[in-house]
């Protein structure tokens, strides 16, 4: 969960490593906002999707270095309403869809053993459209990322990352 980089809102980005070293990924994200322009009201909303695919390079003091290409799909739709006399309104509307394609690598450490990671995406965005322009297309974005390969161990790290210790095996408080 967090942001894909293509659109402001919120998005879905789920990743699968069918091999060790090479995985696959696609995402999913949508934002909206409506302000006031002109004494009229401004309504703009998207809706991206996209796939990637990356390889994993073998880790290096404890990062992992991820070179990804990412094409995405962003469907932009911008609506504008501005009153121009009593009940009349002069309308305009505008719908893009843009393709992005984003090279860079993805770095990522766990934060504790077998459990989350910490992690940061940086690319460069081309195409048309605001993510390619701004910035020169730089697109930064940072997260956690949560394996699900192995449940059991992943339970296990959370434990250690909150500082809990099970209680000892004989029923007696540890350490005495």
């Amino acid at each position: 969960m967090g942001r894909s980089g293509s659109a402001l809102g919120s998005s879905v980005y789920v990743e699968i490593n069918p091999l060790r070293w090479f995985g696959v990924c696609a995402f999913a994200s949508q934002s909206e906002a409506t302000s006031k322009q002109f004494g009229g009201m401004a309504h703009d909303w998207d809706f991206s999707t996209g796939v990637c695919v990356t390889a994993h390079a073998p880790e290096m003091k404890g990062f992992l270095i991820s070179p990804f290409v990412q094409m995405g799909y962003q469907n932009n739709h911008e609506r504008i309403a501005i009153p121009i006399g009593p009940g009349a309104f002069y309308r305009d509307g505008d719908d893009h869809t843009r393709r992005q394609w984003l090279v860079g690598p993805a770095i990522d450490r766990a934060i504790v053993k077998n459990g989350p990671r910490w992690a940061v995406r940086i690319a460069r965005d081309f195409g048309k459209g605001p993510a390619a322009e701004d910035a020169h297309g730089l697109y930064v974005v940072g997260g956690v990322i949560v394996p699900l390969d192995h449940p059991v161990e992943l339970a296990q790290s959370f434990r250690r990352f909150t500082g809990w210790k099970p209680p000892a095996p004989n029923g007696s408080a540890s350490g005495q």
